[in-house]
């Protein structure tokens, strides 16, 4: 099995990359992988690698930072090694799994099949092994992808910290108790709001994806949706708290006890 590609190297100036490094902060909804691992080294060529793939990244070399990092940037996937210092991989992930649900890729250099066995049992999404063939991480990893896409439009979306309720097979929704109901266009951008929560989701992604382009006489009608979503979940449409603009530049759905 051949090792990671030696064109991706921190100081290789011949690099082109499209994602980003999420430690160098950016706003956008490309999917975000978080990688755990102390190796400072490694944890670079990754970066790089998944970039190059079009993923958006961020970095962790211990427990504390991962658990930061997670609960900062919502990943979609996270890539955790097992072998780690000061918490082992498997305490790591039972820690993890009390802040987020994203799908967990075990990485390690241990030729253990045992263990392979045991993380698949604890609930583990994908395993393998250092080292890999380089396609192949980025294949588990867009597999995973989209077993979680598939699986998460079938289910019920709960944001328990503002107490909101989105049922996407019956498109009932419930805020604070109480059932609201949501003509097409609000459902829709309050889905696509919902699928990214806490992050920012630009103009042009939701105009794209309810209108299928993004021009003037689309924003003009994603401000009325807007209007109409927030007289209907907010406590004060004038001022409100959960589906708020953000910089400018879009929109978020506010799931954070501030």
């Amino acid at each position: 099995m051949a090792t990671m590609n030696p064109a991706f190297s921190a100081g290789g100036s011949e690099i082109s990359v499209s994602g980003v490094d999420l430690d160098m902060k950016s706003e956008n909804v490309r999917p975000r992988i978080l990688i755990i691992d102390d190796n400072l080294d490694y944890l670079n060529m990754i970066k790089l690698l998944l970039r190059k793939s079009g993923f958006d990244v961020a970095g962790a070399g211990d427990h504390r930072a991962a658990l930061e990092k997670c609960a900062e940037l919502s990943p979609d996937v996270i890539l955790l090694d097992l072998m780690m210092p000061d918490v082992d991989g498997w305490e790591v992930y039972q820690l993890l799994r009390g802040i987020t649900s994203a799908p967990v890729i075990m990485v390690t250099a241990s030729a253990n099949r045992e263990n392979a066995v045991r993380g698949l049992e604890m609930g583990l999404d994908e395993y393998i092994f250092k080292p890999f063939y380089n396609p192949e991480i980025i294949s588990r990893i867009k597999k995973v992808l989209r077993q979680t896409q598939s699986s998460s439009t079938a289910r019920v979306k709960v944001f328990p910290e503002i107490d909101l309720r989105i049922d996407h097979q019956s498109h009932e929704v419930t805020i604070r108790g109480r059932e609201v109901r949501l003509h097409q266009r609000e459902f829709e951008l309050l889905s696509i709001l919902a699928k990214h929560a806490p992050r920012n989701v630009p103009y042009e992604v939701i105009t794209g994806h309810i209108w299928g382009e993004d021009n003037p006489k689309n924003r003009g009608h994603l401000k009325t949706v807007v209007f109409s979503l927030r007289q209907k979940l907010e406590d004060d449409p004038a001022a409100p708290s959960l589906v708020v603009n953000y910089r400018s530049v879009g929109y978020q759905l506010a799931t954070r006890t501030r």
